[in-house]
């Protein structure tokens, strides 16, 4: 015995990943001064290295996906 179901879309297509990915990235950036306010200096080479690190990858994923946006756009 079979239901009748009709087909249901994914619930998060790849479009809408990327696009709360760059949400993400550009939310890390907007929140870094703030962050680094909050918590202080580093107190280490490694913590240095880390936050650096990471406001490079908020910042190369941010405008990456925003120009792989604005270029998908251009071509429909």
């Amino acid at each position: 015995m079979t239901e009748d179901r009709p087909e249901r879309e994914p619930e998060l297509t790849p479009r809408e990943v990327r696009q709360w990915a760059e949400f993400c990235c550009w939310t890390t950036l907007a929140l870094a001064p703030f962050l680094y306010w909050v918590n202080g200096p580093a107190v280490s080479t490694d913590q240095f290295a880390v936050r650096t690190a990471l406001v490079a990858l908020a910042a190369a994923g941010a405008i990456g996906l925003r120009l792989f946006a604005w270029r998908s756009r251009g071509r429909k």
